[in-house]
């Protein structure tokens, strides 16, 4: 029995040192990098419009932000961005070093003097109803939601009829001051809630829309949403392409924005009609 207390006490006094935790030697790490550096100068044919310009060479990757401004962000090292709206708009630049040392960022303010004075042009005088107010619905027509790797592809999915809490939504583009509205009739048809209908669904306020030009192969122009926001169905990003577009009809196409925040692995053809 001695024998054994004494092995016993050994293990324990043992183990105890095993369990000492291990210091590893300091390492030194790099100094954060400087803030990256760049210029925002007017554009000379917009005054709506600014030119940025990333002109730090240190850095191997950076990204914009542009609140309010479209687009809202960018990882171009010259841009230029467009704002709607008068007031004074924040410019964010986060930028990676060479060789290590984190991310640095810095930022600038840029003064909108006016509103952007927009033209009342063809496609606005269809989209707006003659540039006053026009409300779209999805299509009660098979397919008016299609899914598929690509634009225009219907291989994953083709809507054979919708619920009634999507064929009621109407989102309501106004030609004065670029405003848009989204009007549910009291719940919205959810995709990010389990494909449920939600009752008093988040609308943000004060929302406005953008058209821009589009370098796609399938449209010439895109409508551009506040971020975070979609029309047609939830699950789609804010930018539309604006593949056809009439009195009576209009087709977009927009990649599928996963409710998780994953890469995007389709499109959505998603067709509308006035309400």
């Amino acid at each position: 029995m001695k024998y054994n207390l004494l092995i016993l006490l050994a293990f324990i006094s043992l183990a105890f040192i095993s369990c000492e935790p291990y210091i590893e030697d300091t390492i030194d790490l790099p100094p954060l990098p400087d803030s990256p550096e760049f210029t925002v100068v007017p554009h000379p044919d917009n005054p709506n419009k600014v030119v940025v310009s990333f002109t730090s060479d240190t850095f191997f990757d950076h990204l914009w932000s542009f609140p309010g401004g479209t687009p809202a962000s960018s990882s171009l090292s010259v841009d230029t961005v467009f704002y709607q709206k008068a007031g004074t708009h924040e410019i964010s630049l986060h930028a990676s070093a060479i060789g290590g040392g984190g991310t640095s960022s810095s930022s600038q303010n840029v003064i909108i003097e006016e509103d952007a004075v927009i033209l009342c042009d063809e496609d606005l005088t269809l989209l707006t109803d003659e540039c006053t107010v026009k409300c779209w619905t999805l299509s009660q027509a098979p397919a008016s939601i299609v899914v598929g790797p690509e634009p225009l592809s219907a291989e994953w999915f083709a809507s054979s009829g919708l619920d009634g809490a999507q064929l009621d939504d109407g989102w309501c583009f106004e030609f004065e001051g670029a405003v848009l509205r989204y009007e549910n009739n009291g719940n919205t048809f959810s995709a990010c809630a389990n494909y449920s209908v939600v009752e008093d669904y988040p609308i943000p306020p004060n929302m406005t829309y953008n058209i821009v030009p589009s370098n796609s192969d399938f449209s010439s122009l895109k409508i551009i949403l506040p971020e975070d926001f979609w029309m047609g169905v939830e699950d789609s990003g804010n930018e539309y392409e604006i593949h056809s577009l009439t009195e009576n009809e209009m087709v977009l196409l927009t990649p599928i924005a996963p409710c998780d925040g994953s890469p995007s692995n389709g499109w959505f053809t998603l067709t509308f009609v006035p309400q």
